[in-house]
């Protein structure tokens, strides 16, 4: 699987030009970056016809956009009819790495944070500025030194990956693993690598959480509470709309809406020491019950 690499930062910073460069690096192409896809399946075409998925200058990703990019990271597909014809389906299959950058971080949905390294390019100031002729004489230059030193890491890394060994495993488990790997390689300690992973992860979940105003309203509707909390779903959203003084962004607007959220966020809540159970169905509707410590709930 592949991470999502995001570079954010303010306008100056040379995302596009770094982004550029590691792809030529990777997968050389005459347009090596793109504007925001229009669809889904300009997503996957574009992964079908290129190595490196790479876009640019994005200022927001739609829900379904997101999940298409979750897919390319740990590898699936999309379907569509084929064009010009009533039954026949066209699959296109594929995983790649993406790249992406913009102003602020686009990764939003819970599931794409979690496949995702961001990076904040610092701004260059006036001073230190080169102009692209100069910058791409630069790279021309020290290109192959790059690209040989890179193969010379890797070459290491891949020596030592069969002793890595990880005492606590994250989602994207494979990178972690050529992650330590790669940090051994470069002569930093065991556990190096993962330490830093972790707290880019907690970066993450909690850039995760504050998307969805309901993790905030949940913590707040649990933060008194000396009992875990019991109901339908149409109840919870009732309880959560009685709050007051609630970041209401992305707020659900039906017992079905929170549904998918919770299931979203859950991962992310129970980090933070709120627990959400799915308790089946009643006469009122589906319920659940949520906790806030790791004894109420074994209780």
């Amino acid at each position: 699987p592949f991470p999502v690499l995001e570079l954010c930062g303010e306008q100056g910073s040379a995302k596009s030009s770094a982004q550029r460069h590691l792809r030529e690096l990777i997968d050389p192409n005459k347009v090596p970056l793109r504007g925001r896809p229009k669809t889904v399946e300009d997503i996957f075409v574009g992964a079908a016809n290129n190595w490196v998925v790479s876009f640019e200058n994005l200022s927001h990703l739609m829900p379904e956009q997101q999940d298409a990019l979750c897919t390319l990271s740990t590898g699936g597909g999309h379907a569509t009819r084929q064009f010009y014809t009533q039954g026949d389906e066209h699959v296109l299959e594929c995983k790649r790495p993406v790249a992406l950058n913009g102003i602020n971080p686009v990764a939003s949905q819970p599931d794409l944070i979690e496949r995702t390294i961001s990076i904040e390019t610092p701004v260059i100031p006036a001073d230190q500025r080169k102009d692209e002729q100069t910058l791409e004489a630069a790279w021309q230059e020290d290109y192959p030194s790059i690209f040989g030193g890179l193969m010379d890491l890797f070459s290491e890394a891949l020596r030592r990956l069969p002793d890595v060994e990880l005492t606590h495993m994250h989602r994207m488990a494979d990178y972690q693993l050529l992650g330590e790997a790669v940090a051994l390689a470069l002569g930093h300690p065991p556990g190096h690598f993962s330490e830093l992973y972790s707290e880019a992860v907690s970066t993450g979940t909690d850039r995760g959480l504050e998307t969805f105003g309901i993790a905030h309203a949940l913590q707040v509707l649990m933060a008194d509470r000396h009992k875990p909390w019991e109901g339908t779903y149409l109840k919870l959203l009732s309880d959560l709309n009685a709050l007051n003084n609630i970041d209401r962004s992305n707020w659900p607007r039906s017992p079905r809406h929170l549904t998918s959220q919770l299931k979203r966020i859950s991962p992310g809540l129970r980090s933070r020491d709120v627990f959400v159970e799915q308790l089946g169905r009643s006469n009122q509707g589906s319920t659940l019950r949520i906790t806030t410590s790791f004894i109420e709930r074994k209780k």
